[in-house]
């Protein structure tokens, strides 16, 4: 899929984002576990590029496996009026000009609404509160939302057994 599909397909959650003043086509893909951004992009910007000490080797749907080298590092990203680094891996991209993953979405607690197909970011005096079943009570009373969020964790050691 280029990234011209991407736009008209409508179940991908498409925005934008500024680097060195220029408004940009991102895609946020919690899908794929790195950040990356258009080499043409990197070439027309003049993105400061550093070679990695590997290849990376990059299976996209345009152009199937696809080995690059080269990283811009730290890269200034603005998104939603904040500004953050992200390492971004420069690959051949159309129709996209940067793609944000899991690297960037985790490191900077963003979520993602797949019903509204949005992506959701904190603001800066947000902050995640562990509580005991009396405080929670307690919130409520005094008119708080709350929002539970029900885990469970399964240990099973080599013979099967938990």
């Amino acid at each position: 899929m280029t990234g011209t599909e991407a736009n008209k397909s409508g179940n991908l959650i498409i925005g934008s984002c500024v680097i060195t003043g220029r408004s940009l086509c991102v895609l946020y893909d919690s899908g794929v576990t790195h950040s990356f951004v258009s080499e043409s992009i990197v070439l027309e910007l003049g993105l400061p590029v550093r070679e990695l000490q590997y290849d990376l080797v990059v299976s996209t749907p345009t152009f199937g496996l696809v080995r690059t080298s080269t990283l811009c590092a730290r890269c200034q990203i603005e998104v939603e009026g904040c500004k953050y680094h992200v390492n971004l891996i420069c690959l051949p991209l159309e129709g996209l000009d940067v793609i944000l993953g899991m690297d960037w979405l985790s490191a900077n607690h963003i979520l993602i609404d797949c019903n509204e197909k949005r992506v959701l970011f904190p603001s800066s005096g947000d902050e995640v509160m562990v509580m005991s079943s009396q405080q929670v009570d307690q919130a409520i009373k005094e008119g708080s939302r709350c929002f539970l969020i029900l885990t469970q964790l399964f240990v099973e050691n080599g013979d099967g057994h938990l």
